[in-house]
């Protein structure tokens, strides 16, 4: 069996694991979902601005808690968001495309407001702000938990049943 073989077979068997696990079925209810994609957002946010005020105290664990949440929301969500298209029915694939499509949209959509501060910043005379290292370290915790988790907490949110 080679390398690729055995790749495959591992990737079909964490698919069928995923899909057929039991464990988060509690947390796998609508209104428990909700909960954790609020939690999720909060953690996001809470990690900027820990980043922001640059307290690096504050910032690890604000970062653990975002790995949580998005650990738990792989979880609820059965990992749609991430399986590869091999190992998906056609119903779960577009319903994954779908959700693709609108987080990226958010996340473009609040990527370009962020760079419109920072281009209007540049411009110090009229502005009394300059962003400094603290606010790149912001934009870049805030980009990658986003992109991370938007897929999945969109699926977690508007999903009747997983």
């Amino acid at each position: 069996m080679s390398k690729a073989d055995m790749r495959q077979a591992a990737i079909a068997q964490e698919a069928r694991s995923m899909l057929s696990d039991t464990r988060y079925d509690s947390w796998r209810s609508a209104g428990r979902r909700r909960v954790l994609v609020i939690a999720s957002v909060l953690a996001i946010v809470t990690t900027c601005i820990a980043s922001v005020t640059d307290k690096p105290i504050l910032l690890l664990p604000t970062l653990v808690v975002s790995a949580g949440c998005w650990w738990m929301l792989r979880k609820v969500v059965r990992g749609m968001a991430d399986l590869p298209d091999d190992f998906i029915d056609e119903r779960i694939r577009a319903v994954r495309n779908e959700h693709y499509l609108y987080a990226y949209r958010i996340l473009c959509g609040l990527l370009c407001l962020v760079l419109i501060a920072f281009y209007m910043a540049a411009d110090a005379r009229q502005i009394q702000w300059q962003p400094g290292a603290n606010h790149l370290h912001a934009l870049f915790w805030g980009t990658l938990l986003s992109s991370a988790m938007l897929p999945s907490m969109l699926l977690a949110w508007t999903q009747r049943e997983i």
